[in-house]
């Protein structure tokens, strides 16, 4: 049995595509090539960093039952959550409500605001600048 916890981002075919994991000790990886590389980690207390050039940044916090805050100057307030069977929601008061991926492992909360707070907002940079 794993002791990652694996986050599977939902693509618009509905189809589950992983993406990264969190590992036991709370370090978060992406998955490039079928490799994890080191983006970032959680704590203990539910805050979530990611590495930048030279320190790392705080992202947003989770609670243990699963619901996600950004502390984003825009989207900063509550950003989505986390069902038991696994099941990643955005939504909060700006945005509508939306299945963006689903998570499998101990650390569901962790896994989900990995998603929420670091994977979506990358890959929408990402499209962003490439249009």
């Amino acid at each position: 049995m794993s002791t990652n916890t694996l986050i599977y981002r939902t693509l618009e075919g509905g189809e589950d595509s992983a993406i990264g994991f969190v590992d036991a000790s709370g370090q978060i990886y992406r998955l490039r090539w079928g490799e994890g590389v080191l983006v970032g980690h959680v704590s203990r207390d539910g805050h979530v960093f990611c590495k930048t050039a030279f320190d790392e940044r705080e992202l947003g916090t989770f609670t243990v039952d699963g619901r996600v805050r950004s502390h984003g100057l825009f989207e900063g307030g509550e950003l989505g959550w986390v069902d038991p069977d696994g099941v990643v929601n955005r939504g909060g008061l700006i945005l509508g409500e939306e299945e963006v991926g689903r998570v499998e492992g101990p650390a569901a909360a962790a896994a989900a605001a990995a998603l929420l707070l670091f994977f979506l907002p990358e890959e929408a940079e990402f499209v962003r600048r490439t249009r």
